[in-house]
């Protein structure tokens, strides 16, 4: 079975009334408009894959698709909602964007026990079948995880002291 494209989440949950969608977080403070430009942040654009792929989105139904945001910590791009909340119509239209998936390199060792606190802390607020961080640093979500749930919301509020500063990568479970 093939992996299925990450998802990258920013760690502000909530403080805007953005609900988790697909298991992203919104960025907060980040500068994501939704207005159809570019985000810019500190002078610096969206590379031009990513925003092919919030033009196709945008385009092919779900025109309040937000700017991507900068993450500084990484010095990349990242989608401010899942590309996986949208319709699966757009979703469909838009995959040939993506690119392939292949085998993330493991995260350093701080990083990695930084993902595994995480996942502890989201267990003991409610979740108990969060999973711990794959080797690359993704969480492996099987589906009842996928979708907001007030339980998976509170959880995260409550451990947004653990979230990285570049947020979280999940993928659906294999």
């Amino acid at each position: 079975m093939t992996r299925i494209t990450r998802l990258r989440m920013a760690g502000c949950l909530m403080a805007s009334g953005v609900a988790l969608a697909t298991m992203t977080l919104t960025g907060c403070g980040s500068g994501a408009s939704g207005s159809g430009g570019a985000a810019t942040q500190a002078g610096r654009t969206p590379d031009d894959s990513t925003m092919a792929i919030v033009t196709c989105y945008r385009a092919h139904g779900d025109p309040s698709f937000p700017d991507p945001v900068y993450d500084p910590s990484d010095g990349r791009w990242h989608f401010a909602v899942s590309p996986g909340s949208a319709p699966a119509s757009t979703q469909r239209a838009c995959q040939h964007l993506f690119p392939t998936a292949n085998a993330s390199p493991p995260v350093p060792q701080a990083q990695f026990q930084q993902l595994v606190r995480l996942a502890q802390c989201i267990r003991q607020h409610g979740v108990p079948s969060w999973p711990d961080p794959d080797p690359d640093g993704s969480y492996p979500l099987p589906p009842p995880l996928q979708q907001k749930t007030p339980a998976t919301v509170t959880a995260l509020n409550a451990c947004k002291r653990d979230i990285p500063s570049g947020g979280i990568d999940a993928h659906a479970a294999a």
